[in-house]
C-alpha cells in the first residue's frame, strides 16, 4: 500500500464525519419526540467542545476500526490508490473533531432559528440568516466541489 498523501497529524476526515453524526444525534432525538427546540446543548460552542473531546477520546479508535474495515474491503488494485493508513494521529483527531464540531455549530447558526450558539453565556444568535439558506447551500456545494478536486489531485499524485 502506498503511503497516504497527507502529512501525519494533519486532519482526520473520518473523525470530522463522526463528530457531525454525534452532534446531530441531539436534534434527531428531539425531532423523534416532537419536542422544540431541537438544537440544544450540543449545538452550542460549549456543547460542541464537549462533543469534540468525547470523539477524540472514544471515537478515534472507532474511526481507526472503520479505516481497517475500509482497507479490508478493497481489492489489491484498489488498495494501491484508495487504501489509507488505519492509524489516526492524536493531532489529526483533535483537528478533525474541533473543526467538525465548531463548523457544525457555525453553519447551523446561520440557518436554524432555534440555535443559541453562545449559550449559556448569551441567547443571541447574530449569525441567523446572515446570508440566505440558498447561498449557504451553494457555498457548501462549491466548497465540496473544491475539496473533491483537491482530493482527486492528491490521489492522482499518489497513484503515479
Amino acid at each position: 500500500m502506498n503511503p497516504s498523501p497527507y502529512r501525519r497529524g494533519s486532519f482526520s476526515f473520518v473523525v470530522f464525519g463522526l463528530t457531525q453524526v454525534v452532534i446531530d444525534i441531539e436534534p434527531a432525538y428531539y425531532m423523534a419526540r416532537w419536542l422544540w427546540p431541537i438544537h440544544r446543548f450540543f449545538h452550542t460552542y460549549l456543547g460542541a467542545t464537549l462533543v469534540a473531546i468525547v470523539v477524540i477520546l472514544f471515537g478515534k479508535p472507532i474511526c481507526e476500526s472503520i479505516l481497517r474495515l475500509w482497507n479490508s474491503s478493497l481489492s489489491e488494485p484498489q488498495r494501491a490508490w484508495l487504501g489509507v493508513k488505519p492509524k489516526i494521529s492524536t493531532m489529526a483527531a483533535v483537528i478533525g473533531a474541533f473543526f467538525g464540531s465548531y463548523s457544525h455549530v457555525f453553519l447551523d447558526s446561520i440557518m436554524h432559528s432555534d440555535m443559541h450558539p453562545l449559550a449559556p453565556f448569551s441567547n443571541d444568535n447574530s449569525l441567523l440568516y446572515i446570508i440566505s439558506i440558498e447561498r449557504l447551500y451553494a457555498a457548501c456545494f462549491l466548497a465540496g466541489i473544491f475539496g473533491g478536486m483537491v482530493l482527486l489531485i492528491l490521489l492522482a499524485k499518489r497513484w503515479k
